[in-house]
């Protein structure tokens, strides 16, 4: 215990000279296996001093504000599994639509382990997160477009009239939404105006909706509806619903996919 607490203070040293820090650097400074250092990145993350990226981690900014850092530790294991299930969904020569949040990230970075393993000949990913494009592996099968707009910086993304305008000539296969709550009432909603407006727009061309969800959001509602039940194909979330919201996803014909432990 004591010398795996030296090396995630070493690790942690070194994040805060470079910001970050590769997978390959890890074990070369600390003369461990692949494992070893994924493990350690992994407990650094649970710790909240790091967040993974593709090939390695970074330094978490400090914030008493919403951050996509601090929001990605709640419910992690989740929506991990979450992630793994829907990244299954994409297939060879899809163009999807990843919006932002955490649990949309942890899909990217399970569907990044799918390109690394050169599982696509053809892929072409959409998205308005600067945490998805630097969580997906590097590959010339798979194109990867960031949308611009106004950006804000805690949740790191862009949206508003001008990613509207952006994402207007784009015709999706499939596209993957995060939410904040959703009801039989008020269907799927966010928090966010300007992501709510931005998902609704994505959906209208899109040709499959799928929602990811951890089970907090179920019978849940938030600010804005950016989608009704009978507008989302399928959900993945980590419980099954129960009660209202299981009969009102029910009689709307949305596929519950339910990502148990492992």
């Amino acid at each position: 215990m004591v010398k795996k607490s030296l090396r995630e203070s070493y690790l942690l040293n070194m994040l805060k000279s470079t910001g970050q820090i590769t997978t390959n650097n890890a074990m070369q400074m600390l003369d461990v296996s692949e494992a070893t250092a994924r493990r350690l990145f992994a407990e650094m993350e649970r710790s909240g001093v790091a967040v993974r990226s593709y090939g390695g981690i970074r330094l978490a900014p400090r914030t008493m504000n919403y951050s996509f850092e601090q929001n990605e530790r709640v419910y992690s294991q989740e929506k991990q599994r979450i992630g793994r299930m829907a990244a299954m969904f994409v297939e060879d020569g899809d163009t999807i639509y990843l919006d932002c949040g955490t649990t949309v990230f942890q899909m990217t970075l399970a569907l990044s382990d799918r390109i690394a393993e050169w599982e696509f000949e053809s892929l072409n990913i959409v998205t308005n997160s600067i945490a998805n494009v630097q969580a997906i592996a590097p590959s010339p099968k798979c194109r990867v477009i960031l949308v611009g707009g106004e950006y804000d910086s805690a949740r790191r993304d862009f949206s508003g009239p001008l990613t509207e305008k952006y994402i207007a000539p784009f015709h999706f296969t499939k596209c993957f939404f995060g939410c904040d709550g959703t009801s039989p009432k008020m269907g799927f909603s966010s928090n966010q105006v300007s992501i709510s407006s931005l998902n609704t727009h994505v959906m209208e061309r899109s040709d499959f909706t799928c929602v990811l969800l951890d089970g907090s959001k179920l019978n849940k509602c938030s600010l804005v509806t950016y989608a009704r039940l009978e507008d989302v194909d399928a959900i993945v979330t980590d419980r099954e619903p129960e009660g209202e919201i299981k009969d009102a996803l029910f009689d709307a014909g949305v596929r519950v996919n339910v990502a148990n432990p492992e």
